[in-house]
């Protein structure tokens, strides 16, 4: 998973983040945003600017988390991370991130309720959002609630990178929802 390179980190005291970057011999590139032993509120792992598409990854799953920001880091996108329904639509509110991924086994709330109360807030009425989960995917649930997309775990990495790609390229254009309800070859 690491590269050969210098890590260095940085605890910025505003938002008790450590941000960590990897020095390699052609760039430096953001690896990973640790709560520092005073965090207690959602992690912006990478600044959100115009320039590239906000991602908000809402799993109480750590695995989960690497494992996504893994797989989206090539799409050169600013991801924030939140572990619990709460922590995630706060990040949404403040960052108004251009897609969400939205686990439905979260500790605090269900996806499912998680993706109809970030539906109801006018502000983020482009957000696109896909349901993630690991049990079997209810399609009509994910579909009421507002969701755009539902992917199910275990999933092959490109079918997921191009519903990504799909829901970022999407954005303009507020369609039908759930326009495909399952990530092919989940």
């Amino acid at each position: 998973m690491w590269v050969a390179g210098a890590v260095r980190g940085q605890l910025v005291p505003s938002c008790g983040v450590l941000l960590k970057t990897m020095q390699t011999p052609h760039a430096r590139v953001p690896v990973r945003g640790l709560p520092s032993a005073r965090m207690s509120s959602p992690t912006p792992l990478h600044s959100v600017t115009s320039r590239s598409p906000g991602v908000l990854i809402v799993d109480d799953d750590e695995y989960v988390h690497g494992a996504l920001e893994a797989a989206l880091r090539g799409l050169r996108v600013h991801l924030l991370t939140a572990h619990t329904a709460a922590e995630g639509e706060t990040l949404a509110l403040q960052y108004h991130p251009l897609l969400a991924i939205v686990d439905v086994g979260l500790p605090d709330r269900d996806g499912y309720q998680l993706t109809a109360d970030l539906r109801k807030a006018s502000s983020l009425a482009s957000m696109r959002i896909l349901i993630l989960t690991g049990q079997s995917p209810d399609a009509a649930a994910a579909k009421h609630a507002g969701a755009n997309g539902l992917i199910q775990k275990p999933f092959r990495l490109h079918h997921f990178l191009d519903l990504v790609r799909e829901q970022l390229g999407n954005r303009d254009h507020d369609e039908a929802r759930l326009p495909a309800a399952l990530a092919r070859g989940a």
